[in-house]
């Protein structure tokens, strides 16, 4: 895609990945993924369901690996993946939670993390029968405690109501912009990887194949005011007429 290459990018090339399905016919789930994900931008990976996002992230992750292509790193990445149920142990207080990522914390810095997800005064909550919100708060808290290099999200606003949705989607921005911390967001709603992103790869399923990227020119401090905006409109009818023209279209998810 002519990007050029540096150290503050990790490059997927040509990752591929196949699988056997229970009659033993090879099934191409994902075919020459090729993108970059900078340390300065939250990326969006935008895919109708079943396109194979989820196992995108898991070899992003190092959880995973890919019947072909491979992943360039010029020096360690620490990634650390939220799936779409985000995990907390119901049993545990929130601070007990987060201190599992990692137990040596000082207690500056729990608050200061505890702070930021917006659970001060929740410490001793336990998250058992919480809102998928409190929970993705948790998780979220549990990441930078563990001071990785990229947060991975795999659609964690799926289950959400629009509220919820909306202050996690600010939430999740303004960590962003204040930790410095890149996210790489898998999802099949338009308007959440528009407002959350700096840069959105299009994938097609069947198999899943990158089509296209935007470069997102709204504000970098953004608000959910933008989403009435003319210029994010623009965008994301962009987005919309280029996925028209591929079968999947009717996949994915244009509501907020």
């Amino acid at each position: 895609m002519g990007e050029l290459i540096n150290e503050n990018r990790i490059y997927i090339k040509d990752i591929s990945k196949e699988y056997k399905d229970e009659f033993g016919f090879k099934v191409s789930l994902l075919k020459n993924i090729t993108l970059s994900l900078e340390i300065d931008k939250v990326t969006s990976i935008i895919a109708p369901e079943g396109s194979g996002k989820t196992s995108l992230l898991k070899i992003i992750a190092g959880i995973d690996n890919p019947t072909g292509g491979g992943i360039n790193y010029h020096h360690h990445f620490k990634n650390i993946c939220i799936p779409t149920i985000s995990s907390s142990f119901p049993w545990m207080t929130v601070v007990e939670n987060i201190k599992f990522a990692r137990p040596d914390i000082s207690g500056e810095n729990l608050n200061a993390i505890l702070e930021l997800i917006g659970l001060d005064g929740y410490e001793n909550h336990i998250p058992n029968n919480k809102s998928t919100g409190f929970r993705y708060r948790i998780s979220l808290g549990r990441a930078l405690a563990a001071n990785p290099d990229f947060i991975i999200l795999d659609e964690p606003f799926l289950n959400m109501d629009i509220e919820t949705k909306e202050e996690c989607y600010q939430l999740t921005r303004d960590i962003f912009l204040q930790k410095n911390i890149p996210f790489v967001l898998g999802t099949n709603n338009i308007t959440e990887a528009v407002f959350l992103s700096d840069k959105i790869y299009l994938m097609k399923k069947n198999p899943g194949e990158i089509i296209d990227f935007v470069d997102n020119t709204l504000p970098k401090n953004r608000n959910l005011n933008s989403i009435t905006s003319s210029q994010f409109n623009e965008i994301r009818v962009s987005i919309e007429e280029t996925f028209k023209m591929k079968e999947s279209y009717k996949s994915l998810n244009f509501s907020i």
